[in-house]
C-alpha cells in the first residue's frame, strides 16, 4: 500500500467521527490515567487530548497529493494496528472509540507523518521530554517502554541513549 492510499482510508475512517466521539475518547484517557501521579495527570491528559486534536485536525485538512506517494510496510502497519488492539481491557464504549481514534492517528503520525506518538511538548515523569535534533525526535522513555503492549517500536523517535553517545 502506498501512503496516499493509507491517508485516503485514515481521511475516510475519521469522518466517522464526531466531537461526542472526542469527549469518549477524553474520558477513556481521564480514566486511564487515575494511577498516574496527581501532580503529572492532569498534564498528561491536557497534552494527549491537544496532540489528539491537533492531529485529528491535521488528518483532516491534509490533502493526498500533498504527500510523498511512500510504500507502506504492510506487515508493520498491520502488527500496529494489532497491538493497538491489545490496549484493550475495559470493554467500555469509551475505550472502543479511544481504540478506534488511535488506528487511524497513529498509523498516520507514524508512516505518513513521521512524527512522535506523543506530543514533544508533553513531560513525563522525570520532568523529561522528548527532543527535536534536526529532523530526528529523540524520545527519553523509548528504551524503557518496548513491550508487547507498547508502540514504541512504530515510533520514528529515537532514544535518548543514541542522542547522547551522538554527543560523544
Amino acid at each position: 500500500m502506498k501512503s496516499r492510499e493509507l491517508l485516503k482510508k485514515l481521511k475516510k475512517e475519521l469522518e466517522n467521527f464526531s466531537i461526542y466521539d472526542i469527549m469518549m475518547v477524553r474520558s477513556f484517557i481521564e480514566k486511564d490515567a487515575k494511577y498516574l501521579p496527581p501532580q503529572y495527570r492532569e498534564h498528561y491528559i491536557n497534552s494527549m487530548m491537544k496532540y489528539l486534536i491537533e492531529t485529528f485536525h491535521e488528518i483532516k485538512k491534509k490533502k493526498c497529493e500533498d504527500i510523498k506517494d511512500e510504500e507502506i510496510d504492510e506487515e508493520k502497519l498491520k502488527k500496529m494496528l494489532e497491538r493497538i488492539e491489545r490496549f484493550k481491557k475495559y470493554n467500555t464504549p469509551e475505550e472502543e472509540k479511544f481504540i478506534k481514534l488511535s488506528k487511524i492517528l497513529c498509523p498516520y503520525l507514524a508512516f505518513i507523518a513521521k512524527k512522535p506518538l506523543h506530543p514533544t511538548y508533553l513531560t513525563f515523569p522525570g520532568n523529561v521530554r522528548i527532543i527535536k535534533k534536526g529532523n530526528t525526535y529523540y524520545c527519553p522513555v523509548k528504551n524503557k517502554q518496548i513491550n508487547e503492549y507498547s508502540l514504541c517500536e512504530f515510533c520514528v523517535c529515537r532514544s535518548f541513549d543514541e542522542l547522547k553517545s551522538s554527543k560523544n
